[in-house]
């Protein structure tokens, strides 16, 4: 009779284990579902891809000059750390 009562504890033990981690795998894989966007966001949303479309159709029609960067003319001084010495034209030996 002992080994009966115990044999059924382990088989509830047992069923119970099992239910309990299906059901933890359940609502752990479960996604959430999904809130409708409100209606603030989705005009914001709006708004901003107007704003960006209608910033490149202006952008595309003023002229390059305004778009384009001016590049500064070449440097002809091949070494410009010359002039970071402000020493260099100095010739006395303050210790002799």
């Amino acid at each position: 009779m002992n080994k009966n009562i115990l044999t059924i504890v382990i088989a509830v033990v047992a069923v119970i284990v099992v239910g309990g981690s299906v059901y933890y795998w359940k609502t752990k894989t479960q996604k959430p579902p999904e809130t409708p966007k409100p209606e603030a966001q989705q005009v914001a949303e709006d708004l901003q891809k107007t704003t960006a479309s209608v910033s490149t159709d202006i952008g595309n029609s003023v002229s390059p000059d305004v778009t384009t960067p001016s590049v500064n003319p070449i440097n002809t001084d091949p070494n410009p750390y010359n002039k970071t010495n402000p020493f260099s034209d100095l010739k006395v030996n303050p210790f002799q």
